[in-house]
């Protein structure tokens, strides 16, 4: 039973048995686990605050053959980004996060890109005015991973290229359509918003420019891109009907 270490970011620590935390972290080696952290409700000395949520540490851990927890024997700290004192709107974009990375991040596969992607949105998170911009590249970013994102530049039923005309999308068949091919009930996507898109996907966070992104076209995106997920999970987000509340 080797002692094996990654770099890793908390997602959540719950009570567990008498004195024990369990924990569900997300590793850059590994991909996402769960594991017990024993006494770490008795005494902080071993894991100290490095099992807060969204922490990013250095974990090391047991894996036992045939048992799905890990056991976690120690972690060091390398940057928090919870804040108990933030703002209401930063607090439920992390909750948000972790959410979708438990969603979307099947247990024991690696994945690299999304562990990377986690953390430049923390850190963005830890210093940008609001957490729109930051929350939307997530949840884009994590949608484009999973494999469930529609093209945003062209038609998916004709092929047309989609200029500066309105677009209509269906969640439920991965389609982003033009008004010809518009069917009822599509939710409408208008240019802004699919051209912030396409700047989202080719740009790194810190170099996005959107002025104009206020609560519309970030709501109209982040409606698409949930739903989006919803349809393949086939479950609601908790966290959605708070975001829309807060909006």
């Amino acid at each position: 039973m080797p002692l094996l270490d990654s770099e890793a970011i908390i997602l959540r620590a719950s009570a567990f048995a008498e004195a024990d935390k369990l924990v569900s972290f997300f590793t850059r080696r590994l991909g996402r686990l769960r594991g017990v952290a024993p006494r770490a409700r008795r005494s902080r000395r071993r894991f100290g605050a490095a099992l807060e949520p969204l922490s990013h540490v250095r974990l090391w851990f047991y894996e036992r053959e045939r048992h799905e927890l890990v056991t976690l024997s120690e972690s060091e700290l390398i940057e928090a980004y919870w804040d108990p004192r933030g703002d209401y709107s930063r607090t439920l974009a992390l909750h948000h996060l972790v959410e979708l990375s438990e969603r979307l991040l099947p247990e024991r596969e690696p994945a690299e890109k999304a562990f990377r992607l986690l953390l430049a949105v923390l850190a963005e998170l830890k210093h940008a005015d609001s957490p729109r911009i930051p929350l939307n590249y997530f949840q884009l970013w994590m949608v484009r991973l999973a494999g469930w994102l529609p093209t945003l530049d062209s038609c998916s039923r004709c092929g047309k290229p989609l200029a500066d005309e309105p677009a209509y999308a269906d969640p439920s068949r991965g389609q982003i359509v033009c008004p010809r091919c518009r069917r009822p009930g599509m939710r409408l996507l208008s240019p802004a918003v699919r051209q912030a898109a396409l700047q989202m996907l080719a740009l790194p966070l810190p170099k996005l420019s959107l002025p104009a992104w206020d609560e519309q076209p970030a709501g109209q995106l982040q409606d698409l891109l949930l739903d989006i997920v919803e349809a393949h999970g086939e479950q609601k987000l908790v966290t959605r009907e708070l975001l829309r509340e807060k909006a």
